[in-house]
């Protein structure tokens, strides 16, 4: 009889898992060969894609899974190729500037810095007006239904490297509307035909960074303050289940987390606040994933990812 050695060996030779309820990568192109796909900075009809921010000098590579939208920005990043040195790819204009850093020896970095100052000229955000955003986002074709996983990990390493308030705004911050903040974002809908919830949805979210706070606490609300807003439940968990130490300290700060009971707490907590009501975890699906800046607030800052990964195993 064949060892299980053996076994383990020939399996690998021929290209197969040895065991296929291992976890697997859900994100495609975790490490963003392939780049990002521009967006306007409003949701015009036809037209809400404006190309491609190409991260590699190689034509073949394929169209991007990422999207990158800058919402409500004042001066837009074009398509193009970016620039690279010594294997950072970098793209920027006077409103943000986004590296992808591949010069090292350890996971692919990314940057995402927004420039509040210029993006506000001067003036602050009113209540009901639209705000910057950087961010990455990838929806997914097939949605990941969350009954055909065991295990749902998140992981990724992240550090503010700057933020800083334009000058002129010293003495007119208003914690009520002004800040800048990242998250991470799910949208999780219902998935279940004939549920009277079906197709309906909430957003999920870990937070990580928000200026107003040490620590980003937890938030629990309707999406709503802009036009183009979802009006959907917003279950956004306490960050001090995560984050041990002030996550503005420069610092890199690790994330490692199954989100299976946390997402069954959202939906508890959607429940709780008359959202979801007919729904079971079992019915739920997760479509799409964003991370990256909101600044409703006149911030100069930097945010920094590295080992991006959500893996879904037991499936």
């Amino acid at each position: 009889m064949m060892t299980t050695l053996a076994s383990l060996a020939i399996t690998a030779i021929l290209g197969q898992s040895p065991d296929a309820t291992a976890p697997r990568e859900l994100f495609a192109d975790p490490t963003f060969e392939r780049g990002f796909m521009l967006t306007a900075a409003s949701h015009p009809v036809p037209k809400l894609e404006i190309g491609e921010l190409r991260t590699t000098a190689d034509p073949d590579v394929g169209p991007p899974a990422w999207r990158m939208p800058q919402w409500a920005t004042r001066e837009l990043l074009e398509p193009q190729r970016c620039t690279d040195a010594g294997g950072r790819w970098t793209a920027e204009n006077r409103a943000k500037r986004v590296v992808v850093d591949r010069s090292g020896f350890g996971p692919v970095g990314l940057i995402l810095e927004v420039r509040g100052d210029f993006e506000y000229d001067g003036r602050m955000r009113a209540d009901g007006e639209a705000w910057p955003h950087l961010l990455i986002e990838q929806g997914f074709k097939a949605p990941i239904a969350l009954k055909d996983f065991k295990t749902l990990t998140f992981a990724m390493e992240a550090r503010i490297p700057s933020c800083k308030p334009a000058p002129w705004s010293e003495g007119k911050l208003d914690p009520g509307r002004h800040t800048a903040q990242v998250s991470a974002f799910w949208t999780v809908h219902n998935v279940a035909k004939g549920s009277p919830d079906y197709q309906d949805m909430i957003w999920f979210g870990i937070p990580f960074f928000d200026a107003r706070h040490a620590i980003p606490p937890a938030h629990h609300a309707l999406d709503v303050g802009k036009d183009d807003a979802t009006g959907k439940f917003i279950c956004l968990l306490d960050g001090k289940r995560f984050w041990k130490a002030p996550t503005g300290d420069g610092a890199w700060h690790r994330l490692d987390v199954d989100m299976t009971a946390l997402l069954r707490e959202a939906l508890a907590i959607s429940r709780r606040n008359g959202y979801l009501k007919h729904t079971r975890y079992e019915d739920l699906a997760i479509d799409s994933f964003n991370l990256g800046w909101e600044a409703p607030g006149p911030y100069d800052a930097a945010f920094e990812v590295r080992g991006l990964s959500m893996r879904g195993g037991g499936g």
